[in-house]
């Protein structure tokens, strides 16, 4: 049994080396030589070669990037919006939707302060909560377009011609007023040189001289009573004196230049503060349209009487 007690004890001691060879891989190395040993091994190498060549292809096709952008693009609209960065977006976002929107404000208001083309328009535009800048140059077109008395009225053309001879007047401001429009005649530092009201009766004679209507005389009641055809009115009107014709029509050049032909005339039997209505239906290749004026009350009232104490063909009856 010693014997055999001999021959076994060697052999349990190799079998104890031989287990804890194993180990060594997972302790620290005791030289250089082990580390260099390990260091160059296959294992380090493939690792090192993988890594490698995961880096170059990274820096040549940047795929990781465009993966983590689909991902982000695909699950965008599941991701909840907040945080400091979603909120700055929005407000962002918000800020430059308001300024487009004055912008475009802008512009249309511009737009349509060019395009005005009488001071009809200019009210229409003041109605919706917009003011108006007009540069001085349109704003004398719009004046000269007016009949003298209509343009006396509002402003006094010796006035007009003072600010255009200073040439300090650079554009005209309108904003709306309680009972009509103010109007501010500005330089070009904002400083106001003139101003002035226009109201309510006013405006209404001016967009009445304004008023270019596409339609017949028959679809005007208030000249359903007093309807003449043109070569009746004018007969009367011939006969009148002239500065009766002129308180009647006072600028009669203006529809020598107004294409088409008069066909019928139409009076009012309205009076609005010294004046009298009349239409007149002018025809052309295109359209039938009718003419507004303003005639004084007097004048209109005798011409009126005439073409009742005359006998015409066809004459209308009242």
């Amino acid at each position: 049994m010693a014997g055999c007690a001999h021959r076994l004890g060697p052999t349990r001691l190799s079998e104890r080396k031989t287990t804890t060879r194993p180990m060594e891989s997972w302790t620290a190395p005791e030289d250089v030589n082990e580390w260099l040993r390990r260091l160059l091994s296959l294992r380090p190498l493939v690792l090192v070669l993988v890594v490698g060549l995961v880096g170059i292809s990274e820096l040549r096709f940047d795929w990781s990037e465009q993966m983590i952008g689909h991902f982000l693009v695909t699950t965008n609209a599941s991701r909840p919006e907040s945080g400091a960065i979603w909120e700055k977006g929005h407000r962002t976002a918000n800020a430059l939707q308001t300024l487009n929107q004055i912008i475009t404000d802008q512009q249309t208001i511009q737009r349509e302060a060019r395009e005005a083309q009488s001071f009809s328009h200019i009210a229409q535009t003041l109605a919706k909560g917009r003011d108006v800048i007009l540069a001085a140059s349109h704003f004398q077109v719009l004046y000269n377009a007016l009949p003298p008395e209509r343009a006396g009225e509002l402003l006094s053309p010796y006035t007009l011609i003072r600010m255009h001879s200073q040439d300090q007047w650079d554009r005209t401001f309108f904003e709306p007023a309680d009972k009509g429009l103010n109007v501010y005649f500005l330089n070009r530092d904002n400083r106001v040189l003139h101003q002035l009201q226009i109201d309510a009766g006013l405006l209404e004679r001016i967009e009445q001289v304004e008023s270019v209507r596409r339609e017949s005389l028959d679809h005007l009641p208030q000249f359903s009573e007093r309807l003449y055809r043109a070569e009746q009115f004018f007969s009367a009107l011939e006969q009148m004196p002239e500065d009766i014709r002129r308180n009647i029509i006072p600028w009669p050049e203006n529809l020598l230049k107004t294409p088409g032909r008069i066909r019928r005339v139409g009076i009012s039997d309205e009076v609005l503060s010294g004046y009298i209505e009349i239409g007149l239906e002018m025809d052309d290749a295109q359209r039938t349209r009718v003419v507004l004026l303003q005639g004084r009350d007097w004048a209109v009232a005798r011409l009126r009487a005439v073409l009742e104490g005359e006998q015409f063909q066809n004459e209308i009856e009242f």
